[in-house]
């Protein structure tokens, strides 16, 4: 009688098995493909406690269409300057989640790492310390919505709530 050794049988398994649990997970590709309505320019209303505003959002896949670059142009108020925003959101494979960071002319920035379920994204903000989550639902291929976070301003706590419509 011919007996495999226990080590031939283990990678044996590990063979076999390999296929299946890669097709669990997503790849890279798919997950970015998911996002991919997000390309292009998109006009943006928001409000914030009893403040509201308009701003511009541009997203164009970058670096291999690895990543999508989103850049953000937020108009002079009464309270601040122009601000200009560019940030970075992509799907890391190892870790299975999302992560966006990027960095504001006025010297903000923000590290977030999320996660999606179908149609919704589910950030939560790492840096520069936890300052809570947002969600971005898409609507449709033209319209999706930002929910939170909510922070402590003028003495109350508020919730951020953006809707974006494609413009082109």
């Amino acid at each position: 009688m011919n007996r495999m050794s226990p080590a031939v049988v283990a990678c044996a398994v590990v063979l076999i098995a390999a296929p299946v649990s890669a097709q669990t997970m997503p790849t890279a590709q798919q997950e970015m493909q998911s996002a991919q309505f997000l390309v292009g320019k998109w006009s943006c209303a928001h409000t914030v406690g009893d403040f509201s505003g308009t701003y511009t959002t541009t997203y164009a896949s970058t670096l291999g269409s690895a990543w999508l670059e989103q850049t953000y142009d937020f108009p002079v108020t009464r309270e601040d300057p122009a601000v200009h925003a560019d940030y970075f959101l992509g799907y890391d494979v190892r870790v299975d989640r999302w992560v966006r960071f990027g960095a504001h002319s006025n010297a903000q920035y923000y590290g977030m790492i999320g996660t999606r379920a179908d149609n919704v994204w589910s950030w939560s903000y790492i840096l520069p310390g936890p300052a809570g989550r947002s969600v971005w639902t898409k609507k449709s291929d033209t319209e999706y919505t930002v929910d939170g976070p909510s922070y402590p301003a003028n003495g109350r706590r508020v919730t951020e709530h953006h809707t974006c419509r494609k413009v082109a």
